[in-house]
């Protein structure tokens, strides 16, 4: 979720009820060579109990270094990414790469748990490709190693996102692993999501790409599994003043030019399987100024809202 999980996004989340948040991948090496940039994801405006940092890398003296300075700087839990199957990423030895050698994937995360007092977990996937699942012998080093969760994304590297995430290997890990496992990985409904928790056994599940059209699943999940029927999504006029509340915490917090550049995948998403969506991402990619994109995400969803009613 790199570029998607920005403060402005987690704070849209929270309202949609979800409980658990990451930040985006931050790079352990990056942050272990001082650079600015990446410094910066350290100091969030939204740090709290629910927020843990998303490291990547391969080298444990980084990955300590790094872990290190995100207590310092407040978070109380660090997650460490086994999982990503970005080329650019597995091509450092990060990421889905460390599934190859899980004994060093065991180091790494040694690494960080003697910097790291509070909460340390590691997600992971499958294995590098079908001819290689080791979740399981991957999952009992880091349980070694001191992790307090371990979240699977039960698809290989190989697969990236397509095909279907094979959530045996999720129930297999619950019945073999001594720590709290998470699933992840298909989760497109509130529906989807309480049955995989009862159907798993797993201690939670995470939400990535559903997340980004309808925040609202996370509300729903949590209303569906104490029982309740689900509520129906929010109105088209609700949808458009929670992006707007968006926008305005990105100007808050990076800067008008950023902030409208940046809400323009944001509000395209929020506005998929409306009538008229196509033209309005259209009228949508050039706005440079914030109060025009506020305008234009008003009028579309507010239009919507008249008609249906």
């Amino acid at each position: 979720m790199a570029g998607v999980t920005d403060a402005a996004f987690r704070q849209r989340l929270r309202r949609n009820g979800c409980c658990r948040l990451s930040t985006e991948m931050v790079s352990a090496a990056a942050l272990a060579r001082g650079n600015r940039r990446t410094l910066g994801y350290l100091a969030v405006p939204d740090l709290g109990p629910d927020l843990e940092v998303q490291l990547f890398g391969a080298n444990p003296a980084e990955l300590a270094e790094a872990g290190a300075m995100a207590v310092d700087a407040g978070f109380a839990a660090v997650d460490l990414n086994a999982g990503c199957p970005v080329k650019k990423v597995v091509g450092g030895g990060a990421g889905a790469a460390l599934l190859r050698d899980p004994a060093h994937l065991g180091r790494c995360l040694a690494a960080l748990r003697r910097v790291v007092p509070g909460q340390l977990s590691v997600k992971i996937r499958a294995g590098w490709d079908a001819a290689s699942i080791n979740c399981t012998q991957v999952a009992r080093i880091a349980a070694d190693a001191g992790v307090d969760r371990i979240t699977l994304h039960p698809r290989t590297r190989s697969q990236g996102y397509s095909g279907l995430a094979d959530w045996s290997l999720v129930e297999e890990l619950v019945r073999e692993c001594r720590v709290p496992v998470v699933g992840n990985g298909d989760i497109d409904s509130a529906a989807v999501a309480v049955e995989r928790l009862r159907s798993s056994g797993c201690a939670g599940v995470m939400v990535g790409r559903a997340a980004l059209g309808q925040p609202w699943l996370f509300a729903q999940a949590a209303e569906l599994w104490q029982g309740r029927p689900a509520g129906p999504p929010p109105a088209p006029r609700q949808i458009g003043e929670d992006l707007v509340a968006q926008l305005r915490d990105l100007v808050r917090w990076k800067g008008e030019r950023v902030a409208v550049v940046e809400m323009r995948k944001f509000v395209a998403w929020g506005a998929k399987g409306f009538v008229g969506v196509a033209e309005f991402r259209r009228s949508t990619q050039h706005v440079t100024e914030a109060r025009e994109l506020e305008e234009r995400v008003h009028g579309f969803f507010d239009a919507i809202g008249e008609e249906g009613a």
